[in-house]
């Protein structure tokens, strides 16, 4: 079965338990763990007459269904949608971890299926505490800025096509494209290709700390870097035109330079003219890597956030205009992953900032760019690694 289709499974299944369940919370002291107690319907398929096996197996679905509730309680159901792979891996996939007691009230039995009313006591404590874990929470995650390096040889190539090269590009290779709409698809930010006044004139492996400096200078949180080719396969006959397309790439924190995901992916297209055969290898050898990619930076980059950072905003030309400030101040503690805003100093015309944020310096100041305000716009005009420099502009 397809992850969406588990996916939808498991949503019907918690509309169900929703009729259903009764909700209390045990104890109020601060010392106390937190405690839902739920009466939740779990069904299972009587196989070859094995009635102990399928009560067995209606009593798991009703934990899961249980567990999967009190996820769903604490996160939007667009967080569930987009990041059901994850929570199915971490959380319900492991629902032994969060129950903390139950019983089997009753069971019946209709034709091949056993339905079996349970009542469980799930630890609230310990779910919250694995999707804080996770950089879960009730608003979506902040998601990274992604730049690719991907150069492609294809059949026609004698050698590779990248934008870092000796020519300037205006598109993605089919490959690095394909592996950027997985990427975007599932909800990164995805830089195009850069505008170069003229080409840089670099080398197809260039150094990983010279990608690491250009990553930085595009704005970059996560690098994916690697390549595409497409060969003839071997023992292709004239009359098959077998291609075979391989695309190896792998993702580095642009910040630490820190290997979070690698992928290496195969796709053979046959009895097609070449180079459309060529052209259909490569963009489904990058689809599958960027899937599976995508996949595995989220993963670390959820991990990652769960600790926010401080980051130091310094904003210019509050001198006469407290309240474009003040009205700027509460734009930011109201974003998505601002987690605390403190003053720091006060001088005539400048206010420092310290804002524990999850997420780096320029996804914070892209956040703040997308913002309008009634009497002033801000110019960002300075992003560091730790800092942001803003500019208040009074109309």
């Amino acid at each position: 079965m397809s992850d969406h289709n588990t996916m939808q499974k498991w949503i019907r299944s918690v509309c169900l338990f929703l009729c259903l369940a009764l909700v209390a919370t045990a104890g109020h002291g601060r010392s106390r763990p937190v405690v839902k107690k739920l009466k939740v319907l779990g069904t299972a398929v009587i196989h070859k007459k094995n009635q102990a096996q399928a009560r067995k197996d209606a009593v798991d679905n009703a934990l899961t269904i249980a567990v999967g509730q009190v996820v769903m309680e604490m996160l939007t159901s667009e967080t569930v949608t987009r990041r059901f792979q994850i929570i199915n891996d971490t959380i319900l996939s492991k629902k032994n971890n969060y129950i903390q007691n139950y019983r089997v009230i009753t069971k019946s039995v209709s034709g091949s299926t056993i339905r079996a009313l349970v009542d469980v006591d799930v630890s609230v404590d310990r779910i919250s505490q694995d999707l804080s874990g996770l950089g879960l929470a009730k608003t979506d995650a902040v998601y990274p800025r992604i730049v690719f390096m991907i150069a492609e040889r294809n059949i026609q190539n004698e050698s590779f096509i990248y934008w870092w090269g000796d020519k300037q590009l205006r598109n993605r290779t089919i490959s690095e494209s394909s592996i950027a709409g997985a990427f975007q698809d599932d909800g990164f930010k995805i830089a195009g290709i850069p505008d170069l006044a003229s080409p840089l004139g670099l080398p197809v492996n260039i150094p990983e700390k010279q990608m690491m400096v250009l990553a930085k200078q595009l704005g970059a949180d996560v690098l994916i870097a690697g390549s595409g080719t497409a060969v003839f396969a071997s023992g292709t006959h004239e009359t098959t035109k077998a291609v075979e397309a391989i695309v190896d790439a792998r993702a580095l924190r642009v910040k630490t330079g820190e290997l979070i995901g690698q992928t290496h992916k195969k796709n053979v297209i046959s009895n097609q003219e070449e180079t459309t055969a060529a052209n259909k290898a490569l963009a489904g050898a990058g689809a599958q890597a960027g899937k599976g990619l995508a996949r595995q930076v989220m993963a670390a980059w959820l991990h990652d956030q769960a600790s926010s950072t401080v980051i130091a905003v310094a904003v210019e030309g509050t001198g006469g205009y407290i309240a474009n400030f003040v009205r700027l101040r509460k734009t930011i503690t109201s974003l998505s992953g601002v987690r605390e805003l403190k003053m720091q100093a006060m001088s005539a015309d400048r206010a420092d900032m310290s804002v524990h944020y999850q997420g780096s310096t320029r996804s914070l100041a892209d956040a703040l760019l997308l913002k309008t305000f009634d009497g002033f716009s801000i110019d960002i005009f300075d992003v560091t690694q730790d800092a942001i420099r803003i500019h208040l502009v009074h109309k």
